[in-house]
């Protein structure tokens, strides 16, 4: 779109806003050149890129790209051919490490491509270049110094260079020493780049050597002794060997930036739209914007209102001012007519009203969150037309007839039925018959046309010819005329009055020259003012029913939410109570069922038990069947009130029975006593068996004899096995263990390829008896091991 427009909606003013927030150089270059776009396809993916960024801040607020820098004009330099300069090396490598850093950071997440398919496309586009990254790292430091690691040429001559430095101090130190009477003072410097000593002039003969330098005052001079001139001329020599293979260093490296020139690029790219991405949504959080719904006639539509194109604006505010003082407006276009005529009082926010409208269109198009309620939306316009003066602002009217003219021709040349049109002051700036005739005449050319609009007008004659042209709908800005001030509301289907004669009464003027004002107005104008503040009254009402309608939905849904959380309570416990009957049916069905084993097992038995002992194992078994009858008619309140010490109760969460051997009255638990351990539980989750031991005794003779519960060792092996048979020994163990008392076991699986400890992992995670686990310490076995917690 025309950058006329985009200055004429201050566009350049929230692309600044969008520039601020972005914390990669290229991002802020991008920002100030984004612009609206017409494809309706395109419009939606940019939207979904800011939701999914807005999401990703969301979850993650303290997302960002890390240190990626601008290497364009490094990559070019080294396409070119010029021998980069550690410093600039180094800057590629950063880049390359910030891009490693934030694929790693997306991976994370198994389903990050999932999550955010939009943004996983800018991060798999930051390919990978290992062998260039690994290449930068062994070459160039933090720094940006050439590292002794760049290549064994370097550190041999670095290690050579290292030792002849050292050799030659030692000797200069030697010659201070051995020279004292002829040296001036007693350090050594460099002069031309080799080692010199400071010689008294009136001892010159006494230190053979090369006068470099001599002192301002003639009293020094700096000489290099004969005796280390070898010295130098080797040190010399080994820097001149290191500056060579530095060069070379230098070069190697340029040539593989400039052979991944695209790659880097491409990297360079695709990290500024992901930076440009969580600028926009770091935008809409500070504008609090929401997204934009893309509209579309959702049924038939009257006659007067638009056949594909819609504006539906909630509370929207004008991005540009204080979100805390600004006053939101409510605007619909389309559904019920096509152009929305405001009148009003000037400062009055006409001007703002029609700006947000055409500005919030803007920022849809480009993909960003618009200030206003959830549920706005607006249709993609393929062309905007804009007429707000002469370098108008928010706060000037500088407009004027010649500049309105020159917009309002070339709109209506080039405007059509899928155009967006905005007029500010519509033929203003003449004289007011004719220029309310023109203005009329431009309406009706505008709905021949067939594009959606808003014009604003101080022309009375244009509330008229709206209230009465089918495709027009009235609006105005809310004045006080209590306060005099403008209220910045905005209030579609009336028509603005006019004040002027109430603001003038409150002023001072004479009554006698208001009432001369209005015989001078005649009639027709009282009337319509009437007529507009009985409309207004009744809107109010209207607003007011509206507000008492809309609370008691809100106390409606309130109450509504309230009975479902009811529900949903009621559904939960009647689950969990028909879960724990469950729970109980099936460790009684299982006892019968250890119990007919034991019998089928005893009648296959060479020694065939005598038929007493038979009779009372079907006696018991006849118990456990009414016990299971009787149990899925018992409610989930306490079986038995009184619990004391010597009862068999029954640990209904765990399946495992005991004996009472204490009750603690104060914390409503009870003490029970299972094989050789004891456990404490909530006296409401402990169920006494009926009838007692004692019971059982006087009742059954003899009684059905208890088999001692085997030993199960704290530790189980599965290293080697299949999935499924670990799965299967590991749930049969856990059973034992649980029995046999023990608190936690642990579970060798082995390290392997991890896929045996991922799948025991994912059994213990929804396992009954499991209350948690964890990875065994560092010496006790460390992933190949999984210590777990048993529920006892």
């Amino acid at each position: 779109m025309a950058s006329e427009l985009l200055r004429l909606l201050e566009f350049d003013k929230i692309r600044e806003l969008l520039a601020a927030r972005c914390q990669y150089s290229v991002a802020s270059e991008r920002a100030r050149e984004i612009a609206p776009t017409a494809d309706r396809d395109q419009v939606a993916y940019l939207l979904r890129v800011t939701r999914e960024a807005a999401r990703l801040l969301n979850e993650r607020p303290s997302f960002t790209i890390g240190g990626f820098r601008d290497i364009r004009s490094v990559v070019q330099a080294a396409q070119r051919g010029n021998i980069l300069a550690p410093a600039d090396v180094r800057t590629v490598l950063d880049t390359l490490e910030a891009a490693a850093s934030l694929r790693r950071q997306f991976m994370a997440d198994e389903r990050w491509s999932e999550r955010y398919p939009a943004l996983a496309e800018f991060v798999l586009a930051m390919v990978d270049l290992p062998g260039l990254r690994a290449d930068l790292a062994r070459s160039i430091g933090p720094r940006g110094e050439v590292l002794d690691t760049a290549s064994p040429e370097l550190a041999a001559i670095r290690r050579s260079l290292k030792e002849a430095h050292e050799r030659l101090l030692e000797r200069l130190r030697r010659l201070l020493a051995e020279r004292q009477e002829a040296i001036q003072d007693a350090y050594v410097t460099i002069r031309d780049g080799r080692y010199v000593i400071p010689v008294r002039a009136d001892r010159r003969q006494a230190v053979p050597g090369i006068t470099h330098d001599v002192s301002g005052s003639g009293q020094t001079l700096f000489v290099e002794p004969f005796e280390v001139l070898e010295l130098n001329n080797r040190w010399r020599e080994l820097q001149a060997a290191e500056t060579r293979e530095i060069e070379r260093i230098l070069r190697v490296l340029t040539q593989r930036i400039a052979d991944a020139a695209d790659e880097l690029l491409q990297i360079v790219e695709a990290g500024a739209a992901l930076d440009l991405a969580l600028a926009k949504a770091r935008l809409a959080y500070d504008l609090d914007a929401v997204e934009p719904e893309l509209l579309e006639p959702s049924g038939p539509t009257v006659p007067e209102g638009h056949p594909f194109l819609r504006v539906r604006l909630r509370a929207a505010r004008h991005p540009l001012l204080d979100r805390r003082t600004a006053v939101p407006i409510d605007v619909e276009l389309g559904e019920r007519f096509r152009i929305l005529v405001i009148t009003g009082p000037n400062t009055g926010g006409k001007t703002v009203a029609l700006k947000t409208v055409g500005l919030l269109a803007l920022m849809a198009q480009a993909g960003l969150f618009i200030p206003a309620a959830p549920g706005s939306g607006l249709s993609v316009f393929p062309a905007i037309f804009v007429d707000i003066g002469d370098e108008q602002s928010i706060e000037q009217n500088l407009s004027t007839f010649s500049s309105h003219m020159r917009r309002i021709v070339a709109t209506l040349q080039q405007a059509d039925a899928s155009s967006l049109v905005l007029l500010d002051e519509i033929a203003a700036g003449t004289d007011p018959q004719e220029g309310a005739a023109l203005a009329r005449a431009i309406l009706e050319r505008l709905l021949e046309i067939g594009a959606l609009g808003i014009v604003t007008t101080h022309y009375p004659e244009l509330k008229v010819f709206a209230t009465g042209t089918p495709g027009l709908e009235n609006a105005s800005v809310e004045f006080d005329p209590v306060t005099l001030s403008p209220t910045y509301r905005l209030l579609v289907g009336l028509p603005g009055r006019s004040h002027a004669l109430e603001v003038a009464r409150r002023l001072g003027l004479p009554e006698d020259v208001i009432a001369r004002a209005r015989e001078l107005l005649g009639s027709g104008a009282p009337q319509l003012d009437r007529l507009i503040a009985e409309m207004q009254r009744r809107l109010e009402e209207a607003e007011s029913l509206a507000a008492a309608a809309e609370r008691s939905r809100r106390e409606a849904e309130q109450l509504r939410a309230a009975a479902e959380r009811l529900l949903a309570e009621a559904e939960r416990e009647r689950r969990e109570a028909r879960q724990e009957v469950l729970r109980e049916l099936e460790a009684e069905l299982a006892r019968a069922r250890e119990l007919a084993r034991k019998i089928e097992r005893a009648a296959r038995s060479p020694a065939y038990p005598p038929i007493e002992v038979t009779q009372d194992s079907l006696r018991a078994l006849e118990e456990v069947k009414r016990r299971v009858q009787s149990s899925g008619r018992q409610s989930r309140q306490e079986r038995v009130p009184e619990i004391a010490v010597g009862d068999r109760v029954e640990l209904t969460a765990l399946g495992l029975e005991g004996d009472v051997v204490a009750i603690h009255p104060e914390s409503e638990e009870v003490e029970v006593r299972i094989g050789q351990f004891r456990v404490r539980q909530p006296q409401a989750s402990v169920r006494r068996i009926w009838p007692r031991r004692e019971e059982v005794s006087q009742t059954f003779a003899p009684p059905v004899s208890v088999t001692t519960i085997p030993r199960v060792e704290p530790e189980i092996h599965l290293r080697g096995l299949h999935v499924e048979e670990a799965l299967d020994r590991l749930d049969r163990y856990l059973d034992r263990a649980v029995r046999a008392g023990l608190p936690w076991v642990r579970v060798v699986h082995g390290k392997g390829t991890g896929t045996l400890r991922q799948a025991i992992h994912a059994f213990l995670r929804d396992h009954p008896l499991v209350k948690s686990w964890e990875l065994a310490g560092p010496h006790e076995g460390g992933l190949g091991v999984t210590v777990v917690y048993l529920e006892v």
